[in-house]
């Protein structure tokens, strides 16, 4: 079963700050020069904390320094009693509104091997190991965890937004995003909420990382303390819930560009036997035909544009053998097994290959140069990443592309604060 419990959240003091300008988007998203932004936008901007650019282990140290003087000076205040939190995003996406409900608050660890939480997607080393020893020197932190949950009927919900009490944050920023921030303190609706997901899985979509650098910081933890199984702040992790069926909920594809020579002739003749594939000379039309089918793929090298789109999976169940149906079946899949390993003889590493969401910009990077092509993907869907997590498998990194992303340093989980209780 999954625990859900409030806790004490730190905040921005808005008497002394413009929330607007002191929270960032999470650190996995943030390029160097975005990061430098950030960092000169405020003096109390919170990715000075979370993700400072400092050579290690400065950063960290910095880090906490910056963080004990913010709560001492009163910038980032805790909350007088234990909370559940409902944070709602609207948004545009190609053209069309939306809405990104959720609850932020703690759930407590499970290993996977457990099934209450799920991933779907491969990690690295690095940069859990940079969040653990943020983690280390901290004892918080800085943003959620997005996980969604399966409510055809959108229950929690409806409970949820028909007891709505304080309204903490509402503004919008330079995307044209409006974030709206409520405070849920009733003992009776925080139990009825918590009841509600005793019989529910939560499949991580974003932060995979930060989860699995929770986990190893719970283990450590209890081995320090010679604790096991118990209730310490370090047994729980923060978490966005969002229902997995909301139309709020978008995945965006992001494609690929890569540093691959070779001919397009060549390499049109060999997918001719898996695809079908028509050439464009006009971008428009090109992105229409690739996102009116799941099983279309896209490629943009030396000025055209070409769509592809596959004619038969059995060829998925010939290369990938070892893996579940559904993971055959994805686009990601089918891109880097079939397209760039088997047709290109490409392997992806670090120096060849970028991921992009923005179509313009993977263009752009192809025209300037810097790539030789494009390749483009349709979005995962919701239902697959539930179907892969449930599967036991992981998708290849960069496979989904949540949007928008939830911002770091709206409500901070500090372990060092007492969390139940008046």
């Amino acid at each position: 079963m999954v625990v859900l419990r409030p806790f004490r959240g730190i905040r921005y003091n808005q008497q002394k700050v413009d929330i607007s300008r002191v929270l960032s988007p999470p650190y996995d998203v943030l390029s160097g020069e975005e990061r430098d932004f950030y960092h000169s936008r405020h003096r109390y901007n919170i990715v000075r904390i979370d993700y400072s650019g400092e050579p290690p282990p400065v950063r960290y140290i910095k880090a906490a320094e910056l963080y004990r003087r913010w709560k001492a000076e009163r910038v980032l205040i805790v909350e007088d009693a234990p909370s559940l939190y409902y944070y709602r995003q609207d948004y545009s996406v190609r053209g069309e509104r939306r809405a990104l409900r959720g609850l932020i608050g703690l759930v407590k660890l499970s290993d996977y091997s457990e099934g209450q939480v799920l991933p779907h997607e491969e990690t690295l080393r690095s940069p859990k190991q940079d969040r653990l020893e943020l983690l280390r020197h901290t004892g918080a932190s800085f943003s959620q965890i997005y996980g969604l949950y399966e409510d055809a009927g959108a229950e929690i919900t409806r409970l949820v937004e028909g007891e709505l009490e304080e309204l903490l944050i509402d503004f919008e920023d330079e995307a044209g995003i409006r974030h709206r921030l409520w405070r849920l303190t009733g003992k009776k609706l925080i139990e009825e909420v918590a009841a509600t997901f005793c019989d529910r899985r939560v499949y991580i979509a974003d932060g995979h990382h930060r989860y699995e650098t929770a986990l190893a910081y719970r283990d450590e933890m209890r081995r320090i303390s010679g604790e096991e199984h118990g209730d310490s702040p370090w047994e729980y992790v923060s978490m966005f819930l969002a229902n997995m069926y909301d139309r709020g909920v978008t995945i965006l594809p992001a494609h690929r560009v890569v540093r691959c020579e070779f001919s397009v002739s060549d390499f049109l003749e060999r997918a001719g036997r898996y695809f079908n594939i028509v050439s464009f000379d006009r971008k428009q039309k090109f992105f229409e035909e690739l996102y009116s089918d799941s099983r279309n793929f896209g490629l943009f090298k030396d000025g055209f544009y070409f769509c592809l789109s596959l004619r038969d999976y059995s060829i998925m169940d010939e290369l990938l053998p070892e893996r579940s149906p559904v993971l055959r079946r994805l686009g990601v899949s089918i891109l880097h097994s079939l397209i760039l390993g088997r047709l290109l003889g490409f392997t992806p590493a670090e120096d060849n290959i970028a991921y992009i969401v923005d179509e313009e910009e993977a263009l752009e990077q192809v025209v300037r140069g810097s790539f030789t092509a494009a390749f483009f993907l349709n979005p995962t869907r919701v239902e697959e990443i539930r179907d892969v997590a449930l599967a036991g498998e992981r998708m290849p990194g960069k496979a989904t592309y949540f949007y928008p992303k939830l911002p770091t340093g709206l409500v901070i989980y500090d372990m060092g604060e007492k969390h139940e209780g008046g």
